[in-house]
């Protein structure tokens, strides 16, 4: 597992670096949002590779019953199937309907009032975001074919 951490941080800060590079042919603030998520990435992949020399105790952070990985798996399709249905449906509606199914399934052993109150907040966060990105700062989302 350390051996794959430390490999997949590796190629991850080699290709934040490669497109760090590439974005310096971007006008000053058009290239202020990928190198923005460039660094946090690359950080991110550095605090995994230091991570790997850190002595944990004994445990995985996997069982190993069968069927684990399908929570994984079952929130996987849940992504592609938001981006698949974001040209059909278009992107509010589609955000509406699989992010608070994405926040059922992953928060799903809590109370009813808690799991309500989290899908209260997915909707409203998602409003805000879209509100934000069509009215604030012009950027066009997918309307769909139904609307």
């Amino acid at each position: 597992m350390k051996r794959t951490d430390r490999i997949s941080s590796l190629v991850i800060l080699a290709v934040c670096a490669l497109f760090f590079f590439q974005s310096r042919e971007f006008s000053p603030l058009s290239g202020l949002f990928p190198r923005t998520v460039l660094v946090i990435l690359a950080g991110l992949a550095l605090l995994l590779f230091l991570s790997t020399f850190r002595r944990k105790k004994d445990g995985g952070v996997f069982d190993t019953a069968a069927f684990r990985h399908l929570p994984s798996l079952v929130g996987l399709a849940l992504m592609v199937a938001w981006g698949v249905l974001i040209p059909v449906i278009g992107f509010l509606a589609t955000s509406l309907v699989f992010f608070p199914l994405i926040t059922v399934y992953l928060d799903r052993g809590l109370p009813a009032r808690r799991l309500f109150g989290r899908i209260g907040i997915a909707l409203a966060l998602t409003v805000v975001f879209y509100v934000f990105f069509t009215r604030v700062l012009y950027v066009p989302f997918p309307e769909g074919l139904l609307l």
